[in-house]
């Protein structure tokens, strides 16, 4: 049975999402995460926001070089605009003031302010992404942001199509519903259509309890999955594998299968296969150069 919650959300999700937060430093990942927010703002007619976090500690101690600095933002910012529309998307700015340790808390606030629903952002991050990754911004704005997240690696990866070749890969329990929500809405265009991709597993948890998946329990996440994407509209494949590593088992599918893109089920919940995926998220970001997007967060 489907959760209770989702015919009233079913209506949002299939038409894409609507308010896109686009975090942008001018780097190569940005402009690979500018090119996949035009993809979903054409599909959803959605309104983007481009935000992007001056680094209070890199600029700090230039004294009379601050409105340099500023007027380089603002000039990388407006570029990234004027991308948007130039390509019929309608877009505004936001420059942040923050340090290093404080950038995810920055991106997530600015996120809620614009009530964003999804989040895009490069696979460098914002202000220097590999440097962000050694302080865990990207565990830290999962861990505080509910919307989905987009991470986008490259240029060459990022989808210049509207219609999306969609990987859903799914656990069981409560990331099922997160990760086909966010799936239905990353294939709204007409023409898109969505592998679900179950990796079955035998888990062993710290406290020695061992978790073996039953052909019944796999058929029946995968049936939920199939059908909710199914009442969207979208055309869906299935494929069940016992493949393990779990990340490389999803790349090695989304790869053979020429996706355009793998969207996961969030690791911010409490059930086995979340605990299962809060790894496989962060994994997979260093396995595929595929754009991942990471489930939404329910919150019960």
């Amino acid at each position: 049975m489907l959760p209770s919650w989702w015919n009233a959300v079913a209506m949002t999700t299939t038409k894409g999402f609507k308010r896109i937060l686009l975090a942008t430093d001018g780097s190569e990942e940005s402009e690979a995460a500018l090119l996949s927010t035009i993809a979903f703002a054409h599909t959803s007619s959605a309104t983007v926001l481009v935000a992007h976090v001056w680094n209070l500690e890199l600029h700090q101690n230039h004294g009379h070089r601050d409105v340099e600095f500023r007027s380089d933002a603002e000039r990388l910012v407006d570029t990234a605009v004027g991308r948007l529309h130039d390509a019929g998307v309608l877009a505004d700015r936001e420059i942040i003031r923050a340090d290093v340790g404080h950038v995810a808390a920055a991106i997530a606030g600015a996120a809620k302010t614009f009530d964003a629903d999804l989040i895009v952002v490069g696979s460098r991050g914002l202000s220097d992404w590999q440097s962000m990754f050694k302080h865990s911004v990207s565990h830290e704005l999962l861990r505080t942001v509910d919307c989905p997240v987009l991470i986008v690696r490259n240029r060459l990866a990022a989808s210049p199509h509207e219609s999306q070749r969609v990987v859903l890969a799914i656990a069981g329990g409560d990331d099922i519903a997160p990760a086909a929500r966010a799936a239905i809405a990353a294939a709204a265009a007409p023409g898109s259509v969505v592998l679900v991709v179950h990796i079955a597993q035998t888990i062993v948890e710290p406290q020695g309890f061992v978790f073996v998946e039953t052909e019944e329990e796999t058929e029946a996440t995968m049936s939920t999955a199939m059908r909710m994407v199914t009442e969207a509209g979208i055309a869906v494949e299935r494929a069940v594998s016992h493949g393990h590593p779990v990340a490389e088992t999803v790349a090695e599918t989304a790869e053979s299968w020429n996706a355009d893109m793998i969207v996961i089920g969030s690791s911010r919940m409490g059930t086995v296969g979340s605990l299962l995926f809060g790894s496989v998220s962060h994994h997979l970001l260093s396995t595929t150069g595929r754009p991942v997007l990471i489930a939404e967060r329910i919150r019960v």
